[in-house]
């Protein structure tokens, strides 16, 4: 039977999220956030249909993010790309995503984000290796005296939003995001999902702060499993209140040491070089090696360039697709990718970085 390639019809989202779990390890309710996105649209799920079943689909997410200006451009988001094992090399992925390619370019999209292994698979439609920012440190006990940490609960939410616009507020490429994106992308309502979060307290008990922490397993020699990493995904607290966020990063510090674990910090160097590097002594690049850009539509890099220093670049396109973005966002370049000093001067690297609690 010949494959029929189209967009994913409402009713069969059950028949997706099947799909899906079959190919993953998650279950179904890790997959219903797709659909319960306020922006999800069904031609954002495309699938590739055999006779009447479902045998390969790939999503795509709507995402503001930040520019160093205060604008937001639209980002399109892969992922969920799964093919049943007894379908795989035919080719049914590289048709989904050229189908995405249509819908990101035929939409207000200014540039897609992926993270992958397979980064030749991707490299061959278009896509391009942009490292993010990712740093590990070595762990130590820090002086905690006076703070106390506090797993998050449902009411402290509006309190984590306003930390986290807070901070994030001048970091490019950091989502915006509004009172359903919270609830759905983080499962805020899930006690499971929500336990990542937790709040800083000082001596008079004043919540003043979040971090959000995610834990890397991996299996030793003798099959156990083991905490290989603790990562500090994203931190918030009022603006200004660089105490609280020193008490975060030791607090993230010592959760790693304690678990024997390395700490991945998701921060650009600006914080690292202010909040860490005088706690920690041994922190090093890492960046985000999974992540993969591919423009959607020049003249909206040209747009949003303007307003940051006029006049924008001539031949953006000759930087590439990574190096266009990474001047855009004030991103460090990728190693094959040279930026002018000029345009440098007029673009600088700026405390741009990408959340994991963001991750689609």
């Amino acid at each position: 039977m010949n494959p029929v390639f189209r967009a994913l019809h409402p009713e069969e989202q059950a028949e997706c999220l099947d799909l899906w779990a079959r190919v993953f390890s998650p279950s179904h309710d890790y997959f219903e956030r797709y659909f319960r996105d306020p922006l999800w649209q069904p031609h954002y799920t495309r699938v590739c249909e055999v006779g009447d079943r479902l045998v390969a689909a790939m999503q795509m997410v709507r995402r503001p993010v930040r520019l160093r200006n205060g604008q937001t451009l639209w980002m399109a988001g892969i992922a969920n790309v799964a093919t049943l094992p007894e379908y795989r090399g035919r080719g049914f992925a590289s048709h989904l995503l050229q189908d995405l390619h249509a819908v990101m370019d035929a939409e207000e999209f200014a540039f897609g984000l992926l993270f992958t292994g397979i980064h030749d698979f991707y490299g061959r439609h278009g896509w391009e290796r942009l490292p993010l920012p990712l740093y590990e440190a070595t762990p130590a006990l820090t002086d905690l005296a006076g703070w106390r940490f506090r797993v998050a609960e449902p009411d402290d939410l509006p309190f984590i939003q306003r930390w986290y616009e807070a901070f994030y507020s001048d970091h490019p490429l950091s989502a915006q995001r509004d009172d359903a994106y919270w609830r759905i992308w983080t499962r805020w309502d899930d006690p499971k999902w929500r336990s990542k979060f937790y709040l800083a307290e000082d001596s008079s008990g004043t919540a003043r702060g979040y971090v959000a922490l995610e834990t890397h397993y991996a299996t030793d020699s003798q099959g156990n499993r083991v905490v290989r990493a603790i990562s500090l995904a994203e931190l918030g607290s009022a603006s200004g209140d660089t105490d609280t966020r020193r008490a975060l990063i030791g607090f993230a510090s010592q959760t790693a040491h304690m678990a024997g674990a390395s700490l991945e910090i998701y921060l650009p160097e600006t914080d690292i070089q202010q909040l860490v590097r005088p706690m920690l002594p041994d922190v090093q690049w890492l960046g985000q090696g999974s992540a993969m850009v591919r423009v959607c539509c020049w003249e909206s890099l040209y747009d949003a360039l303007e307003p940051l220093s006029a006049p924008a670049p001539e031949n953006l396109a000759a930087l590439g697709q990574a190096g266009a973005l990474a001047l855009l966002f004030g991103l460090p370049a990728p190693e094959s990718v040279t930026i002018p000093p000029h345009l440098r001067e007029r673009y600088p690297t700026r405390p741009a970085c990408y959340s994991p609690v963001d991750s689609f």
